[in-house]
């Protein structure tokens, strides 16, 4: 027992550097960002009522949805929109599943804002509290922001395991320090604690309705993170999560807002951020070096939640098959992706030289998280409907709660689209228009491909082929058919080889397939040649790495298949003549044709050995 708990310990440690990075960081800017708008009050009773919306807002959004129900919803153990969305789609009928694949693409867009974002916002929020060390170190905010980022980027080839060991602890020591700053505010003026009653913010609300508008547009800032935080749930599990959580995240985030809120009280005309402004003088320093590395983790957290995303989309169909490199023996979650990784640096260097600062950039983050908010909430409750039987009365006060909460920001975080919420909706379109380009191309792509097919048996039949001694292997989507690649080779040769095996790779909507589960071998050996014909399915979670000639070793070795030597690998690819166009319209077809080029080889994407692979070309018509 001690054993376990000493486990769970370590594991809630790890997830506050893992898990809690982002909505940890939140401190930093929101409060500064909130009081920074004109039209919102300074007076006690507006203090009062802001903070206790922040206060609300953590335990509604993050504690109720996030931390109790969705964490006890997951996808094989992991969670984020697209594993949700997955869970739907196979949970759900009618017209459901087509409503998840599409709110999957679309928050899954919302989120690649958020990944941008997240990295410029919290450096940016960091360098700019140097600048309380120095008026002159102001200036140097933005160049400071940018060699931060570039050599988080530039890590991240290591793997997440090694940037991340020391992250549990950092984040352990910041959100300690969180804490010990807002308690001596909170004790000098403990009146900030009328907080803790709903009714403060209630009051606010009815009392400065346009002001309460504009400010809960910025409130959701305190729970961006809380996606992130499901996302990543696969790393730890559920009880980890929740112990950092309650015993830690928590209590230490509501004490520093409330210790800003008392020195706001207290220092009702003071212009500078109040997380910085109410340490001591001497701690400006080591507070902004402080917040700088818990900035680098909340960053980390995001990032490798991008990559994630990007694996599990691709996996679904979504998007095309990106070069991935595994930095971790044991934990295939643990992926980096080049091109991935230099399009996210690219993209937050430009955001802080853009924007140049955290409170400017604070407009364009709220409506991408309210956004992805919403879409979660939505496969939540038809999932608790359809699976977990959720009553008429749990439905009701969900979306009474959350829900109406979750509304709320939404709405207002409309507001701001002119002043940065366009940045996040910009991102989001382009990548919806990205995916659904892809799925859409490579349905038509696979309809063409039907006609260079024929039936497997009528083609053991076609009489006047050579067989030679050989293995080939094949990928190819339908057993009941002959793969393309051995049509076409057969027709070219006018030879087969005397052993052939058709490989389908079939991705379920789970993130991992057991290795018992995997595999399904039937061989056919009468036929009018002297061959042997097998027929091996070989099912991959769209977490699992698909690696076909380990896959077959590992049928090998569980005696469903006798031992392949030398094999040659035989796959198809597709050939789009400048001639043959006109199925797409022509933006379509141009960002399809940009997608299938830069997209992995066959080769690549199933380790096929180039030096035994066969590529033969297909003409398609886009």
């Amino acid at each position: 027992m001690k054993n376990v708990l000493r486990v769970d310990s370590l594991l809630a440690i790890s997830a506050l550097g893992i898990v809690f990075g982002d909505i940890g960081t939140s401190p930093l800017y929101a409060m500064h960002a909130l009081f920074s708008h004109a039209l919102i009050p300074r007076s006690t009773e507006a203090i009062t009522g802001i903070i206790s919306l922040v206060i609300w807002a953590l335990l509604t959004v993050v504690s109720i949805k996030y931390i109790i129900v969705l964490l006890s919803v997951d996808n094989d153990g992991d969670g984020g929109i697209m594993a949700l969305s997955a869970l739907v789609m196979r949970s759900v009928k009618q017209w459901v599943p087509k409503f998840a694949i599409v709110a999957g693409i679309v928050g899954a867009g919302l989120f690649y804002g958020d990944g941008l974002i997240t990295p410029a916002i919290s450096v940016m929020s960091a360098t700019e509290g140097l600048a309380g060390v120095s008026p002159s170190l102001e200036s140097w905010a933005v160049p400071f922001s940018i060699l931060i980022v570039l050599g988080l980027f530039s890590v991240q080839h290591f793997g997440t395991g090694k940037v991340g060991a020391l992250f549990g602890p950092t984040m352990l020591v910041w959100f300690l320090v969180l804490a010990l700053l807002g308690l001596p505010q909170i004790a000098t003026h403990p009146g900030v604690l009328l907080a803790l009653l709903p009714h403060t913010g209630l009051l606010f609300i009815f009392n400065y309705p346009l002001a309460a508008f504009i400010a809960l547009g910025t409130i959701v800032l305190v729970v961006t993170g809380a996606e992130a935080l499901y996302a990543d749930m696969g790393h730890f599990g559920p009880n980890p999560i929740r112990v950092a959580w309650f015993a830690i995240a928590f209590p230490c985030l509501a004490i520093n807002y409330l210790g800003q809120g008392a020195f706001l009280l207290a220092n009702p005309t003071v212009s500078d951020n109040p997380f910085f402004a109410m340490g001591p003088s001497w701690s400006t320093l080591p507070l902004g070096l402080l917040a700088a590395c818990a900035a680098v983790v909340a960053s980390q957290s995001v990032i490798s939640g991008v990559f994630s995303l990007t694996r599990q989309a691709e996996r679904l169909g979504c998007l095309p098959y990106v070069r991935a490199v595994q930095t971790s023996a044991r934990a295939r979650g643990q992926i980096y992706l080049p091109p991935v990784n230099a399009l996210l640096c690219i993209g937050v260097i430009a955001l802080i030289v853009f924007f140049q600062s955290s409170t400017a950039l604070a407009g364009a983050y709220g409506l991408a998280v309210t956004s992805t908010f919403l879409l979660t909430s939505v496969l939540l409750v038809a999932y608790m409907r359809a699976v977990r039987r959720w009553n008429r009365v749990q439905v009701v006060s969900f979306i009474m709660t959350v829900g109406a909460a979750e509304t709320i920001f939404f709405v207002s975080g409309l507001t701001k689209i002119v002043s940065g919420g366009w940045i996040p909706l910009t991102i989001s379109v382009a990548m919806c228009a990205v995916m659904v380009t892809w799925r859409k191309g490579r349905s038509l792509l696979s309809t063409q491909h039907q006609q260079f097919i024929d039936d497997r048996d009528h083609f053991l039949r076609t009489p006047g082929l050579t067989v030679v001694p050989g293995t080939a292997i094949y990928h190819h989507v339908d057993h009941r058919t002959t793969p393309s690649a051995l049509l076409l080779s057969a027709m070219a040769f006018g030879a087969i080889h005397d052993r052939i095996i058709a490989v389908s790779i079939v991705t379920m909507p789970v993130p991992h397939v057991h290795v018992m589960k995997r595999y399904t071998v039937h061989s056919t050996f009468r036929t009018m040649y002297p061959l042997r014909y097998e027929n091996v399915t070989i099912r991959f979670g769209f977490k699992d790495d698909i690696n076909i000639p380990a896959a077959l070793e590992e049928a090998v070795a569980q005696g469903l298949m006798s031992q392949i030597k030398n094999p040659l690998y035989i796959t198809t690819e597709a050939h789009f003549p400048p001639e043959n166009p006109g199925v797409l319209p022509r933006w379509q077809r141009a960002l399809f044709l940009t997608l299938y080029r830069i997209s992995s080889r066959p080769t690549s994407r199933f380790r096929l050995p180039a030096d035994r692979s066969l590529v033969i070309g297909l003409n398609a018509r886009m």
